[in-house]
């Protein structure tokens, strides 16, 4: 076992007690994750995490604009767009501010940075935890309403790539198997992540210590699977959808990551 694998594993059942303090409510063995996940097969997620420093209306009803402290490593390339992920978690509830996909215009469009912050133009607004407005795909949400539910947040997740998207999972069970480490984790409803992953199963998943918002990266691949390939993992899933009072999930997902490294807030 690499030094590193260890070192994630002790991070992970250090985190436990820490994530069950934040989730009281939830009561079953689990640590929150974050999905990164692209709509282009063959492409992957590239994450970073940000201090924030607010949200602002933007030029018209549907837009938000996000203000962060520290550049994105890489910028996005033709066709890739920039998804920030915002999340209060004492309430379980969030949403993800998605930019245009890079396209003529520039750019200019999607962002603007330097001097070590960053502004990113959102034109949609997604949920990312059940609500109403997830019962419609194009998803209608007052700027007030992410604006007040944000206010004070400390970080935000940022994903960048092709149709890039970035959600929060439970993961219930993990399994250690030719030095790669597996994460078991279930859904209820095919949403937009779901949709990412009928094309391109790479997947980019953070693993946070939720006070301070550093924690590890992997990258590696995720596919659905049945309870009867996995049934401990699969039991395990079903007693953390029961413990939320969340109906049973419609279907089962393992993660096995090709590399992993530690990852924290972008200067």
């Amino acid at each position: 076992m690499s030094s590193d694998l260890e070192r994630f594993l002790g991070f992970l059942e250090a985190q436990k007690p820490r994530h069950a303090a934040r989730f009281p409510s939830l009561r079953a063995d689990k640590v929150l994750s974050f999905m990164g996940t692209t709509g282009r097969d063959g492409t992957r997620a590239r994450v970073s995490i940000h201090r924030l420093a607010g949200v602002e209306a933007g030029p018209t009803a549907r837009e938000l604009r996000v203000r962060l402290h520290g550049e994105l490593p890489l910028p996005p390339a033709a066709g890739e767009c920039i998804s920030v992920h915002l999340t209060r978690l004492a309430q379980y509830q969030g949403y993800q501010v998605k930019s245009r996909p890079l396209g003529d215009e520039g750019e200019q469009a999607l962002l603007e940075q330097g001097g070590g912050r960053l502004l990113v133009k959102g034109n949609q607004i997604y949920t990312v935890h059940h609500s109403p407005y997830t019962l419609k795909f194009f998803e209608s949400i007052p700027v007030e309403e992410v604006r007040d539910l944000t206010g004070g947040l400390s970080h935000a997740l940022v994903a960048v790539g092709p149709v890039a998207n970035l959600s929060p999972r439970f993961v219930f069970h993990h399994e250690v198997h030719d030095g790669r480490v597996h994460l078991f984790h279930g859904d209820g409803l095919a949403l937009k992540t779901y949709m990412n992953l009928r094309i391109n199963t790479q997947e980019t998943r953070l693993v946070l210590d939720l006070d301070e918002y550093r924690g590890w990266v992997l990258r590696g691949t995720v596919e659905e699977f049945a309870p009867a390939a996995h049934p401990v993992a699969f039991e395990k899933i079903t007693a953390g959808f029961a413990a939320g009072d969340w109906n049973r999930p419609s279907r089962a997902f393992r993660f096995v990551a090709d590399s992993l490294e530690p990852i924290e807030p972008v200067a």
